[in-house]
C-alpha cells in the first residue's frame, strides 16, 4: 500500500512539472488601422505614391538591399558577426536558457548515491579485532509540488528566457540601424569634403583673377582681401568636415567588432549614393506591432511578472517532499538491506507577513511592467508616424533643394561671365559662389536625411531581427 501511494505521489509530481509559458497578453491598446504618416498630399510632388501602407505586406528584414551599394552590404554581415555589444546579448540568450534547463531539472527527483567504507573497533562489538563496514545509500528526494507552487516559478523562467531572446533581436535591430545610419553620415562627410574642396578652388581661381587686375589696377587692395576673406572662411570649413569624418571612420570600426583605423580601407574612395526606390512599401499597423522586437520583450516581460505574482501567491500552500532511501550495509559476515520511504509536509502558519508582503511587491511588479508593456507600444507607433512625416517633408525638400542647386549654378556662371565683363561687381560674383556652395552642402544633407529616414521607417517596422 505504501509502494502504491509513492508511485502515485511520483505521477502527480511529473504532471506538476509540465510547467508552459503563459500565451500572449494584450496590452490593452488596439493598434491603428492605418498610418497617419502615409495619407498626407503635398502640393510640390505626389507623396501618396512614395509610401505606400498595404495591409499584406510583411515587414522587411534585410532592407539595406534596398540601397544597392555593396559596401553596406558587407557591412551588415561583418556587425552580425563580430559586433561586441550583439555578442552580450546572445550570452544573456545563453544565460536565460541555461536558468530555464536548470529549472526544469530541478523539478525531478535529486538522486544521489552515497557509499561509506570504514573499518575499525566498534564499541558494539567485544571482539579484539578490528572490523570492516562498508554502508552504500541510493537516497532520493522529490518537491512533488502537487498544489503548483513551483510550476509559476518555472513559467517565469521560460518567460524570461523568451525575453531575452525578443531583447537580443532588439540589439539586432537597433545596431543594424545604427550602421546604416553612420554610414550614410560617413558618405555625407565625403560629399560634404568633395564639395568644399571643388568650390575652394573655384575661389582660388577668382582670387588669382583679382590679383591680376589688381597689377593692372582694375581692382583695389580691398577686393583682393575680400576675396582672401571668402577663400579662408571656406577653406577653415574642411578641417571640421575631416574631423568628423575620422571620427565617424573609428565608430564604424568600433561597431564592427575592430580597432579604429582597420577597416578604413573600405571608405577611401568616394562613393556616389545610388537613387532610392520609387516606391516605399510598408506593412500595416497590426503586423509591424507583431513583428517589433521591443514590443515582444515588453510583453514576455509583463508575462514573466504575472507568473512571478502567481508564485507568490502559491506560497501560501503546502510544501510536500518525498524522502526515500534504499542501502547496504556489510560488516565482515553481516549484512543487512535497510530502507525507508515518506514524505514531509511544511505548511506556513505564522510568518507575520512576510508572504503578504512579497504578493504586494509582485503586483507593483507586473503594473510596472504592464505600463511600460503600453509604453512600448505607443513608442512604436509613434517611431513610424515620426520616421513616415520626416521622410515625406524631407523628399518634398530634397526636389525644391535639386532645383535651388541647379539656378544656383546657373547664377554663379552668369556672374562669373559679368564680372570678367564688368557688368557685375566682386560682392555679386561672391556671393553667387557661396550661394553655390550652401545649396550643393543643403542638398547633400537632404540625401543623406532621405536615407536616415528610411532606415528609420525599416528600424520603426522591425526590419533586420530575423537575419
Amino acid at each position: 500500500m505504501k509502494i502504491k501511494f509513492f508511485f502515485i505521489l511520483m505521477a502527480v509530481g511529473v504532471l506538476s512539472s509540465c510547467a508552459h509559458s503563459l500565451p500572449y497578453q494584450s496590452s490593452g491598446i488596439k493598434s491603428p488601422s492605418f498610418w497617419g504618416g502615409a495619407t498626407h498630399s503635398s502640393k510640390a510632388v505626389d507623396l501618396n505614391a512614395i509610401v505606400i501602407s498595404d495591409e499584406n505586406a510583411q515587414v522587411e528584414q534585410c532592407w539595406w538591399k534596398h540601397f544597392k551599394d555593396a559596401t553596406l552590404d558587407e557591412l551588415m554581415k561583418e556587425v552580425v558577426q563580430n559586433n561586441k555589444n550583439l555578442g552580450i546579448a546572445r550570452a544573456r540568450v545563453q544565460e536565460a536558457r541555461a536558468n530555464f534547463e536548470y529549472g526544469q531539472a530541478s523539478q525531478m527527483p535529486d538522486i544521489e548515491a552515497v557509499v561509506t567504507p570504514s573499518r575499525g573497533y566498534s564499541s558494539g562489538l567485544s571482539l579484539k579485532k578490528p572490523v570492516g563496514v562498508v554502508d552504500a545509500q541510493v537516497q532520493a528526494s522529490w518537491d512533488i509540488d502537487i498544489f503548483g507552487r513551483n510550476l509559476p516559478q518555472l513559467s517565469q523562467v521560460q518567460e524570461i528566457l523568451q525575453y531575452a531572446d525578443a531583447s537580443q533581436q532588439a540589439v539586432l535591430v537597433g545596431l543594424l540601424a545604427e550602421l546604416g545610419r553612420d554610414y550614410f553620415d560617413l558618405r555625407n562627410y565625403q560629399e560634404q569634403i568633395g564639395i568644399t574642396s571643388k568650390n575652394l578652388n573655384i575661389q582660388k581661381k577668382t582670387l588669382d583673377l583679382i590679383k591680376a587686375q589688381q597689377k593692372g589696377a582694375m581692382a583695389s587692395d580691398f577686393d583682393v582681401e575680400r576675396a582672401s576673406a571668402q577663400v579662408s572662411t571656406t577653406e577653415s570649413q574642411l578641417p571640421q568636415l575631416r574631423s568628423a569624418y575620422q571620427l565617424m571612420l573609428n565608430k564604424i570600426n568600433v561597431l564592427l567588432g575592430e580597432l579604429p583605423g582597420t577597416k578604413d580601407d573600405l571608405f577611401e574612395k568616394r562613393q556616389i549614393l545610388k537613387p532610392l526606390d520609387q516606391q516605399v512599401i510598408i506593412a500595416a499597423p497590426a503586423t509591424v506591432l507583431a513583428n517589433r522586437p521591443d514590443v515582444k520583450a515588453a510583453e514576455r516581460n509583463f508575462a514573466a511578472s504575472i507568473s512571478n505574482r502567481q508564485y507568490a501567491f502559491k506560497q501560501f500552500f503546502p510544501d510536500i517532499s518525498l524522502l526515500a532511501f534504499f542501502g547496504g550495509e556489510r560488516a565482515d559476515h553481516l549484512s543487512a538491506t535497510p530502507w525507508d520511504v515518506g514524505f514531509t509536509i511544511v505548511q506556513p502558519l505564522i510568518d507575520f507577513g512576510r508572504i503578504k508582503s512579497q504578493l504586494k511587491v509582485a503586483d507593483a511588479q507586473g503594473q510596472e511592467a504592464f505600463f511600460n508593456y503600453q509604453e512600448t507600444v505607443l513608442e512604436a507607433v509613434e517611431d513610424m508616424e515620426n520616421d513616415l512625416v520626416s521622410y515625406k517633408n524631407e523628399v518634398e525638400r530634397n526636389a525644391l533643394l535639386r532645383n535651388s542647386v541647379e539656378q544656383n549654378r546657373k547664377a554663379a556662371k552668369l556672374a562669373s561671365q559679368q564680372f570678367k565683363s564688368g557688368f557685375i561687381g566682386l560682392l555679386d560674383l561672391l556671393v553667387a559662389q557661396t550661394n553655390v556652395l550652401d545649396a550643393e552642402a543643403a542638398l547633400a544633407d537632404s540625401d543623406t536625411a532621405l536615407r536616415k529616414d528610411l532606415v528609420g521607417i525599416y528600424t520603426a517596422s522591425g526590419g533586420g531581427w530575423s537575419v
